[in-house]
């Protein structure tokens, strides 16, 4: 039974694996069985993962790749074709947030969101959806903000309702060919993009902000924690493997019951 949740030979590609939630999810698949490609923008958070990868015995590959760009994703899935023969698991982790207040964001910074957040998910579920055999499986990341959002967080949230949606469609339309397309909402989770709320402008971290802003999240889940990216992460194996096999279109809640939908 426990086999369901192994992806022995599998071959996964991961956006937004240089860091938080992609990284671990490349870690988990990799300690699953999976020969995993993990791509970012960021090549300094590439190298802490394929660090990582070593220091546990696995082995994951790596590749600069800016999700923004539909060339270099559409390039980047030939070459994993090319290179294992096929593509069997996305993990669609590429973000960013803009922190700004509904009447001062820029026409500039709501396209800049967009195009990672839903672009970067869109055009590697299209690119990967061309590709992918049958029992084949792509997990995008969205967000608890999709439900229910705070000030100062308009573009992130409105973009995250957008993979929502773009995963339930592409669930409708890859679904005949076999394969499964779901998403995941985490909650509040401590990541490289929360460090901002505790983070001054040179760099330096208020300890004290960081207490109170994690106790502020503990006390929102009826179960009093927090979250982590290996929670996430092994909802992600969850949905990339044969335990997932009969879940698709689904938007999957990782939020300790701070929401309930």
């Amino acid at each position: 039974m426990i086999d369901a949740f192994l992806v022995a030979d599998k071959v996964a590609l991961i956006t937004g694996g240089g860091g938080g939630i992609g990284q671990e999810s490349a870690i988990v698949l990799a300690a699953a069985g999976a020969r995993v490609l993990a791509t970012d923008i960021d090549e300094q958070g590439l190298q802490q993962t394929r660090r990582r990868a070593e220091d546990q015995g696995l082995a994951i590959e790596t590749c600069t790749v800016d999700v923004s760009d539909p060339t270099a994703i559409s390039d980047v899935v030939d070459d994993v074709v090319a290179h294992h023969g096929r593509l069997d698991i996305l993990v669609n982790a590429a973000r960013i947030m803009i922190m700004r207040n509904a009447l001062d964001v820029t026409p500039d910074e709501l396209e800049t969101v967009f195009r990672i957040n839903v672009g970067g998910t869109f055009f590697s579920c299209q690119a990967a959806g061309r590709v992918m055999k049958p029992g084949s499986s792509i997990v995008n990341l969205t967000s608890s903000i999709q439900d229910r959002t705070s000030p100062g967080r308009i573009t992130y949230a409105i973009s995250k309702g957008g993979v929502a949606q773009l995963t339930r469609t592409f669930a409708l339309e890859l679904g005949p060919a076999g394969v499964r397309v779901n998403a995941i909402a985490p909650g509040w989770v401590e990541t490289g993009m929360t460090d901002q709320h505790w983070t001054h402008a040179d760099g330096t971290i208020d300890h004290d902000q960081r207490e109170k802003y994690v106790a502020m999240m503990t006390t929102a889940s009826p179960l009093g924690v927090v979250g982590t990216t290996r929670d996430v992460a092994l909802s992600v194996l969850q949905l990339a493997s044969d335990a997932g096999a009969f879940i698709t279109g689904q938007v999957v809640r990782i939020n300790g019951g701070s929401f309930m939908a």
